[in-house]
């Protein structure tokens, strides 16, 4: 009896040795793997301080727990071209092996579906993580300006900063210039983004912005707000921002059904927002752990305590409803999407 049941519990600890194995075989997670003991680099388009880097950083300060291995994050700043370099770099240069993350200008993949020269990149192929959310672009001068409404941009010229032909600052006035015959002049060149253009407006250089974010101005410029610093003269998107009612939707102020097409197509980014994005070369299992993450993140406590305390807008966008939007984008008719070009003059 003794014998057997050595026997027994020989057999007995094999088996369950062997069922221990696996079970750590089973276990094993080839993403944690990777990025254990990694850096996860954000490359934003711009100089700190605006929109872009503010979202990109308060992500970064969270994400890394939400990711399988738990790896460093960290932000880069990548400047040139309003975001193009970035971009660029991401789709072309970079790493693809799910380190490096895009946070560029959410023009980037309307500037390639419109036939951007510089464009490097396939918007319809990116991968995307997920979204911070969207918001209306904005158009706006300084409380000095003489121009008040879009009727007084029509009489006046009026300078406005610009950080780049590929650019909200640049595409939204040049847009409302050739729809309804207003005079906006954009001063491109600088090159810091937000700051060095709101600098400038600080010091007179320029009278206004034809391209920031109502999320951007909410998080970086709230004082401007509260003192009435600045006059929102139009706001570009699909619908109005419930908190700007009595400012002018830019789709509401065309009339003719091409004029309307053309506002929807270039409206489009502005529902793309703060968005994310990785090379499609990247592994589908370090993809969907990254949107999983992204996700996570964004239902985070601690990362919307900090959100709040900045005062950031966020409304949570899957990486698979995004991809929806670009696609429906990549999709527009042939001509529609050629007239835009012709619009924002990025044709010969």
């Amino acid at each position: 009896m003794l014998a057997v049941s050595r026997r027994a519990l020989s057999s007995f600890f094999l088996s369950a040795l062997a069922s221990l194995a696996c079970h750590g075989a089973a276990a094993a997670d080839p993403v944690a793997d990777f990025y254990k003991g990694k850096t996860v680099n954000f490359i934003v388009g711009f100089a700190p301080g605006g929109g872009y880097d503010l979202y990109a950083r308060t992500l970064a300060q969270h994400m890394g727990k939400h990711i399988p291995g738990s790896p460093s994050v960290v932000v880069q700043n990548m400047t040139g071209a309003g975001s193009v370099r970035a971009a660029n770099h991401v789709y072309v240069n970079a790493a693809k092996d799910g380190t490096v993350i895009a946070a560029v200008n959410q023009n980037m993949p309307m500037y390639q579906l419109l036939g951007g020269k510089s464009a490097q990149f396939d918007a319809a192929k990116l991968a995307w993580l997920g979204g911070m959310g969207g918001s209306n672009g904005l158009l706006y001068t300084w409380h000095t300006s003489r121009t008040k409404t879009i009727e007084d941009a029509k009489k006046n010229e009026v300078l406005l900063g610009g950080t780049g032909t590929n650019s909200d600052s640049h595409i939204f006035p040049t847009l409302i210039n050739n729809l309804l015959k207003t005079r906006f002049k954009v001063i491109n060149g600088y090159s810091g983004g937000s700051k060095e253009v709101h600098l400038a407006l600080e010091r007179g250089e320029v009278e206004g912005r034809g391209g920031n974010a109502w999320a951007s101005l909410k998080s970086s410029n709230q004082k401007w707000l509260d003192e009435k610093k600045i006059t929102l003269l139009v706001q570009i998107g699909l619908e109005a921002e419930p908190e700007l009612p009595n400012v002018p939707l830019l789709l509401d102020l065309v009339t003719s059904p091409t004029d309307k097409q053309i506002v929807s197509l270039v409206s489009l980014p502005t529902y793309v927002g703060y968005a994310h994005w990785v090379s499609p070369e990247v592994p589908a299992d370090r993809i969907a752990a990254l949107r999983k993450a992204y996700a996570a993140t964004l239902k985070d406590p601690a990362f919307l305590a900090d959100a709040k305390k900045l005062d950031m807008m966020i409304k949570p966008q899957t990486g698979e409803e995004l991809t929806a939007v670009v696609q429906r984008v990549a999709n527009t008719p042939k001509d529609i999407i050629q007239q835009a070009a012709r619009v924002l003059e990025w044709t010969e």
